[in-house]
């Protein structure tokens, strides 16, 4: 092995176990490391992923965000790209992405993607868990919008709350958004043709439990019973099956589409 091949293993190694402490000590991680990450989290993240592997054959794609780089792998190998950029705002993320997993399709960037500009335009830009950590998020959807071909396919993911909240209990986000109202931000450059949802979870109703003539009474005509939050799939497609108004955990990803000369 090569001295530079040692330098950037031992690096690697490094990388991970400080994800793996974090994991430890705090109960969680900012950054997906393929196989250092809570099984179900991991899980999600591959989800994603694989499911929009059958959009990337033979075409030009953007991962931005893109983290350690696995994601972007997989876009190249199952996904078949013809060519992947990673660009991620941190520098260790892809040294680690380019010395863990390289590829003959892949090329990655140090950058911000609120301002990322390449050679050439996308046939699809992949962001993933990205817009609820920009606090100039308008910008990051215009760059995304100006990245993209005429007729571009943008897919985008995000948790859902049941209230837009600028205050979320997550530390590394600025904003999280209401099922509905993230789609608000799209409305004028994209279309939307599809909307994948992930562990969506509806709480049970609350009980009948104020004082009152009424509720006594409703209560003994029909007591109501314990009930169970209603948990959605893994992942699925998005057809009116559930009242997303009321959903307060889990993740959407819209695959928009490019509407040209706005």
């Amino acid at each position: 092995m090569k001295e530079k091949d040692i330098v950037e293993e031992l690096f690697c190694t490094n990388f991970e176990l400080k994800n793996l402490s974090d994991l430890l000590v705090y109960g969680k991680a900012e950054r997906w490391i393929y196989g250092f990450m809570f099984k179900k989290y991991e899980q999600e993240h591959l989800d994603r992923y694989k499911y929009i592997l059958k959009y990337t054959k033979d075409k030009n794609v953007l991962d931005i965000a893109s983290g350690c780089g696995y994601g972007t792998y997989l876009i190249a190998t199952e996904g078949k790209a013809n060519q992947v950029i990673g660009a991620d705002l941190n520098e260790d993320a892809i040294r680690y992405g380019n010395h863990r997993y390289p590829h003959e399709n892949i090329k990655r960037f140090v950058a911000d993607g609120t301002t990322f500009k390449y050679d050439s335009l996308f046939d699809i830009i992949i962001s993933f868990e990205t817009i609820e950590h920009v606090p100039n998020y308008l910008d990051f959807v215009n760059n995304l919008y100006a990245n993209l071909k005429d007729n571009g396919t943008l897919i985008i993911s995000t948790p859902i709350t049941k209230t837009t909240n600028t205050k979320p209990n997550n530390p590394f986000h600025v904003i999280e958004w209401n099922f509905y109202d993230f789609h608000k931000l799209f409305k004028d450059k994209f279309e939307i043709m599809d909307i994948i949802l992930q562990e969506i979870r509806i709480p049970p109703f609350k009980k009948r439990n104020e004082y009152t003539i009424k509720n006594r009474i409703l209560n003994r005509i029909s007591p109501e019973k314990t009930q169970k939050p209603t948990i959605g799939q893994p992942i699925e497609k998005f057809t009116n099956q559930y009242d997303m108004n009321l959903v307060d955990e889990g993740y959407q990803t819209l695959i928009l589409k490019k509407k040209n000369n706005v």
